[in-house]
C-alpha cells in the first residue's frame, strides 16, 4: 500500500531510473544517448510513423477546415470590426443592470460578473449558430457547404471570441466549484464544461477531473497527459508526434487510464460520466434524430479535431521552454510563460506562470501584477519566460518555425537587462530544444510506471 501511495503521488519516482538527475537531452542529432537508458526495446519505427501520420491528418484537417475561418475571423475583427463591435460590447459589459443580475442570481461572487456579458454572447451565438442548422438539416435533409462554413466561422466568432471564450469558460469552471450560486450548480452545472463544451470537442468534466488532477497536479512534468518535454518544441516533425497524445486527452481515454492505474476512483468515475456523454448520450440521440453522418462530422467531431489540434499548439507555446537546475528540477518561472499586453487574452490566460504557481483561479490583471512584482528578484535571475504584445497562437508558430531571433527582438522581456538580442534568441533557442528524456526514453518510461503500478494494485475505495 505505501508503496502504491508514493506511485499516486509522485509519478516522477521512477524517472531516476531513466536518467541521472540534472542531466537533459540534446536535441541535436549528435547527441550522446544516456548511459541510463531503460532495458525496455525502443517502440518500433512503425509506431514513430503511424503517430506523426496521425498528426498530419489533424494538421491537414485543421488547414482544410478551420485555418480560413479563424485567420479570417481574427483579421475582420483586428483590422476593422473591433471598431464597431469593441464599444457595442463595452456597452453591453458595464451595464449596472446585467452586472447586478449577474451577482445576484448567477455567480457566487460579485467579482465574477465580469464574465456575464461575454457568457451571455458566447452561449447566444453558439446555441444560435447550432440552431440554424439543425433546422436547416431538418427542413431540407442535407447541409449545404456554404452552411458548413458559416457554421464554423460563427463557431470561432468574431476575432475567435466565440471559441476562446468557449475554452476560457469551461477552464474557470473546472478550476472553481464554486464559481456559481449553489442553485446554478445543482440545475445546470458546469454550463460550459459540460454542455457547450459538447460543441467545442470538450469531454464534459475534462478540466474538473483531469486538467487539475493531472496537468495541475504535475505542472507538465512526467505523466502529464499534456507532457511535451521528451520532443523539440522547435520541430515540426515532433509536433506531429505531440498531436495523438493530445488528442488523447481531448477524448479523455489518456486520462481515464492515468486514474484508473493510481486508483483515483472519484475522478475516473466522473470522467468516465463525461465520456459516455460526450461518445453515446450526444451524438447517437443527433445521428437518430438528423439521419446524417454529415451534420454529426460537422458539429460533433471536427470540433473535437480542430481544438485538439488547436490546444496541442496552445499547450506547446505554453510550455514551449524549459531550464532545469542543477538537482534536476525544472524552473518554474521558465517552463510556464506570461504573456504582457496580449491581444487575445481573455480573462487573464495569458498568464500562465501565475494559473500554476500563483493561483489557477484568478482573473483580475492586477493580482497577477501583485504577484510578479514580489518574485521579481527570481524572474530576474531565472530569466523568467515572459513575452510581450504577441498572441499564444503567434508565439506557437514562431517556436515551431524556429523563429527565435524574432522574439527575442520584438516579443522577450528580459527584465535584467544583461542579455543581447542575440544571447535570448540563443537562450530561447536552447530551451525550446532542451529535453527531460528522448521520446523513446519517454515511452518506456511510461510501460515501466504503468507496470509498476499494475503490480501494486490499488485500493478498492478512494
Amino acid at each position: 500500500a505505501a508503496a502504491h501511495e508514493s506511485l499516486v503521488r509522485s509519478p516522477m519516482c521512477l524517472a531516476a531510473r531513466l536518467r541521472p538527475a540534472g542531466k537533459a537531452v540534446s536535441a541535436a542529432p549528435s547527441a550522446a544517448p544516456s548511459a541510463a537508458a531503460p532495458s525496455a526495446a525502443a517502440p518500433p519505427p512503425r509506431r514513430h510513423s503511424l503517430e506523426r501520420a496521425f498528426g498530419v491528418l489533424l494538421s491537414v484537417n485543421f488547414l482544410v477546415f478551420w485555418a480560413v475561418p479563424i485567420f479570417g475571423m481574427g483579421q475582420a475583427y483586428h483590422l476593422g470590426l473591433k471598431h464597431v463591435l469593441r464599444p457595442l460590447y463595452d456597452r453591453l459589459d458595464r451595464s449596472a443592470a446585467l452586472r447586478r443580475f449577474a451577482a445576484a442570481y448567477v455567480y457566487n461572487k460579485p467579482a465574477h460578473a465580469d464574465f456575464a456579458a461575454t457568457a451571455v454572447l458566447t452561449f447566444l451565438s453558439t446555441t444560435v449558430a447550432f440552431g440554424v442548422a439543425l433546422r436547416y438539416q431538418l427542413v431540407h435533409g442535407h447541409l449545404p457547404w456554404a452552411l458548413h462554413a458559416a457554421y464554423n466561422c460563427a463557431w470561432v466568432g468574431i476575432g475567435g471570441r466565440m471559441m476562446g471564450s468557449a475554452y476560457t469558460f469551461a477552464h474557470k469552471e473546472g478550476h472553481n466549484g464554486v464559481l456559481y450560486q449553489r442553485w446554478v450548480r445543482r440545475t445546470v452545472g458546469n454550463l460550459f464544461e459540460n454542455w457547450v463544451g459538447l460543441l467545442y470537442g470538450n469531454v464534459p468534466y475534462n478540466f474538473t477531473t483531469s486538467h487539475n488532477h493531472i496537468h495541475h497536479a504535475l505542472d507538465g512534468g512526467k505523466g502529464d497527459t499534456f507532457y511535451c518535454y521528451d520532443l523539440d518544441r522547435s520541430s515540426l516533425s515532433d509536433f506531429m508526434l505531440y498531436q495523438r497524445r493530445i488528442f488523447l486527452h481531448m477524448a479523455g481515454l489518456s486520462s481515464l487510464r492515468y486514474f484508473r492505474l493510481r486508483g483515483m476512483h472519484k475522478q475516473e468515475r466522473l470522467l468516465a460520466r463525461g465520456c459516455a456523454i460526450f461518445w453515446l448520450a450526444f451524438p447517437l440521440p443527433l445521428l437518430l434524430l438528423t439521419r446524417s453522418p454529415w451534420f454529426l462530422c460537422v458539429v460533433w467531431l471536427q470540433p473535437l479535431c480542430a481544438m485538439s489540434f488547436f490546444l496541442a499548439l496552445v499547450n506547446w507555446a505554453f510550455h514551449a521552454f524549459i531550464e532545469l537546475d542543477a538537482s534536476g528540477r525544472h524552473l518554474p518561472h521558465v517552463n510556464a510563460l506570461t504573456i504582457l499586453d496580449g491581444q487575445d487574452d481573455n480573462f487573464g490566460e495569458d498568464d500562465h506562470m501565475a494559473h500554476h504557481y500563483e493561483t489557477p483561479i484568478a482573473h483580475a490583471r492586477s493580482r497577477h501584477d501583485a504577484w510578479r512584482a514580489r518574485i521579481m528578484p527570481e524572474l530576474k535571475a531565472n530569466r523568467a519566460s515572459i513575452f510581450k504584445e504577441i498572441s499564444i497562437v503567434e508565439l506557437g508558430i514562431l517556436t515551431l518555425l524556429g523563429q527565435f531571433e524574432r522574439i527575442a527582438e520584438r516579443h522577450y522581456v528580459d527584465f535584467s537587462g544583461e542579455l543581447s538580442t542575440a544571447q535570448v534568441a540563443e537562450m530561447l533557442r536552447r530551451r525550446a530544444r532542451t529535453k527531460e528524456s528522448t521520446h523513446e526514453e519517454y515511452l518506456a518510461w511510461e510501460a515501466e510506471t504503468e507496470a509498476a503500478l499494475l503490480a501494486s494494485p490499488p485500493p478498492k475505495d478512494d
